[in-house]
């Protein structure tokens, strides 16, 4: 009988498994760090571990930045926030960031994010470490939701990361001035139609270049399912989503 084929080896740090990554130490704490070319594309759920603990300054590499924890938000005293389902985003300040990602024309692109920022990011693909005794992710930069300034996120105080719009969800489908028939009825968990509120800046290609979002707030969009995170603003209901997963607009 023929032997089994080892596996190759993959190493599980704060809940995310990465294969045939590069294993970098720093300040004697072991980081796991995917080549160049890892889109992301091959993370997959594992078991979650204990945070890393980190004594002394922390550098993020490449394309992370290090955001210090805030506890989940449930609500807002104006009720203006309400993350929605066990995808909840998480809050914090960015503290650190990476000098950006190298790309494979060698341009390397820094990250959008900006030390002092209040940022909402997903909870997918983090790493967690307690940095100082206090509780901080390991976020990509791709990663990060939107921005805001003062105590609390509202429409006035959002900025979009590049390449990302956040857009309402339709409360009520009708048909649109380009004659595409909707259904009506209220907002679904699966709407994948919205209105655009916020357009962040264009995002870079691998030159470091500008691509152009071609979005305008007031557009109505067509979205890929399953690539936004859930946000709640208010009684309407909004998502973060990638202009590049729009797939069609028009001005209702």
């Amino acid at each position: 009988m023929r032997p089994m084929s080892r596996m190759p080896r993959s190493r599980c740090l704060g809940g995310a498994m990465l294969a045939s990554s590069a294993l970098v130490m720093a300040f004697g704490v072991a980081f796991v760090v995917p080549h160049r070319g890892h889109t992301g594309s091959s993370r997959m759920p594992c078991a979650a571990g204990e945070a890393v603990q980190v004594q002394g300054e922390l550098s993020p590499l490449f394309d992370y930045v290090l955001v210090k924890s805030k506890e989940t938000v449930t609500s807002t005293k104006s009720g203006l926030l309400l993350p929605t389902s066990s995808e909840k985003p998480s809050e914090g300040e960015v503290v650190a960031i990476g000098p950006g990602a190298i790309k494979d024309t060698g341009v390397q692109v820094p990250v959008w994010a900006q030390v002092g920022m209040k940022v909402l990011h997903g909870k997918y693909g983090v790493e967690e470490v307690t940095y100082n005794d206090e509780d901080h992710v390991l976020v990509r930069d791709d990663d990060v939701l939107l921005s805001y300034s003062g105590e609390e996120p509202t429409l006035e105080t959002i900025q979009m990361p590049r390449g990302k719009v956040l857009l309402k969800l339709l409360e009520e489908k009708a048909e649109s001035q380009g004659g595409i028939l909707l259904s009506k009825g209220a907002a679904k968990p699966d709407t994948t139609i919205g209105e655009v509120v916020a357009v962040g800046e264009d995002a870079l290609d691998r030159f470091g270049k500008p691509i152009a979002t071609d979005l305008a707030v007031g557009d109505t969009v067509r979205f890929r399912f399953g690539n936004e995170v859930k946000l709640d603003l208010g009684k309407s209901e909004f998502r973060s989503v990638d202009a590049s997963e729009c797939l069609a607009k028009w001005k209702s």
